[in-house]
């Protein structure tokens, strides 16, 4: 239930932002009530959340805006919410592992649908409108996949985190086939990260074939940038375009986030500006003065108007601080501090590397679609034992 609230709710965020919050809030609350009455804890996660709350609390106090502060402060209880209902149903992994390969056959499908409909010219749900104008994240004039989740970023991630876990644990007859369908939403997407992270995961997972894989992808990129010649070089220029502005340029908003969260760590702020301040939905909703206090530039970025400054890091670390900031980030982690090391444990800890890797660039880690296809794994995945018939 919660699963298809969330993504509901996501969905109608394209069309009645108003209707999608309520959506996606009511699958928080189902999660709440479920993990309550469960009465199933997690101890490690209760101590690290109790830890925590102080800072959370402290932050919005402080806060420039006392509404700024309760939004982005809620944002700060989504990752937590959804690992104490992980937890609450660590024994349901064989059902999640079905509704993840429904998931992918799903957005397969009507992926298909969505570039017969983009071929034929056809004005489909899922476009962008704004003043008057239709559009659609595309590349090179190419459709950019998404499935039924609206957002081709997500349509990635959600491919992404589904082969780490079909091919792991998955034992059906059409196996390979699911895989292939996975691989083809990640590159579907279009998203440069997700298929960057994507090629760090395959080699993790195929280390002892890194010379033949290699082998193949290079000869495989080959092939296409030869029969896609133009459409080749197109690619290789918005590639390093985004090598610009996610990592080497210094006069983007994703490099301007760093420089405000390294001038806090520099003055040793341990408890943070306040929740709401910086970053997130909260700061920009309510105008915080902090980005004119630091004289912040959005550059490349300030035609979006973007909600947040999407990478997430420079949140957390400027609006509760140091410390405040770092004892968040080890409380999403509780899942991973086991005391044996498994195989589980490593499917788990490659699921938090995609999510925590894709946070450089966006905003995943407060995101209610990406961390219900995540994290909400960890205590399934931990608690499951494969069956040896």
């Amino acid at each position: 239930m919660p699963f298809l609230l969330i993504f509901a709710g996501g969905a109608f965020m394209n069309t009645n932002k108003d209707i999608g919050t309520i959506i996606k809030f009511s699958g928080f609350g189902y999660m709440i009530f479920y993990a309550i009455i469960h009465l199933k804890f997690n101890k490690n996660l209760i101590t690290a959340t109790s830890i925590f709350i102080p800072f959370l609390l402290y932050g919005i106090i402080i806060s420039f805006n006392i509404k700024a502060g309760i939004s982005d402060g809620l944002r700060y209880l989504f990752p937590l919410i959804i690992l104490f209902y992980s937890y609450s149903i660590k024994k349901q992994f064989p059902i999640l592992l079905k509704f993840v390969v429904f998931f992918v056959i799903l957005n397969f499908v009507v992926q298909l649908v969505n570039y017969a409909n983009w071929i034929r010219g056809v004005e489909q749900w899922f476009y962008y409108k704004r003043d008057g104008y239709t559009s659609f994240s595309q590349v090179a004039g190419i459709l950019r996949g998404t499935g039924v989740v609206v957002f081709f970023g997500f349509y990635g991630f959600l491919n992404l985190i589904s082969y780490i876990i079909i091919s792991k644990y998955y034992k059906g007859k059409y196996k390979m086939l699911i895989l292939s369908f996975a691989v083809f939403g990640i590159l579907a997407s279009i998203s440069y990260k997700t298929v960057g992270t994507f090629l760090i995961i395959l080699f993790i997972y195929h280390y002892k074939h890194f010379v033949k894989l290699l082998s193949g992808l290079l000869i495989l990129a080959l092939i296409i940038f030869i029969s896609f010649a133009e459409e080749g070089l197109f690619f290789l220029e918005n590639f390093m375009l985004r090598i610009k502005l996610y990592i080497t340029g210094s006069r983007t908003a994703r490099s301007e986030s760093y420089r405000v969260m390294l001038e806090e760590i520099k003055s040793f702020n341990f408890f943070g500006e306040g929740v709401g301040t910086f970053g997130g939905p909260g700061s920009i909703k309510y105008n915080s003065p902090y980005y004119f206090e630091k004289s912040y530039k959005w550059y490349d970025a300030e035609w979006l108007n973007l909600i947040t400054t999407d990478t997430y890091y420079p949140h957390p670390i400027v609006e509760l601080g140091i410390i405040g900031g770092l004892v968040y980030l080890t409380s999403l982690c509780i899942p991973l501090l086991q005391k044996k090391i498994s195989s589980r444990l490593a499917i788990l800890a490659l699921i938090y590397f995609a999510i925590f890797f894709d946070s450089l660039f966006s905003f995943s880690l407060n995101n209610p679609e990406f961390l219900m296809y995540s994290i909400v794994f960890a205590y399934p995945i931990l608690h499951y034992y494969e069956k040896k018939d």
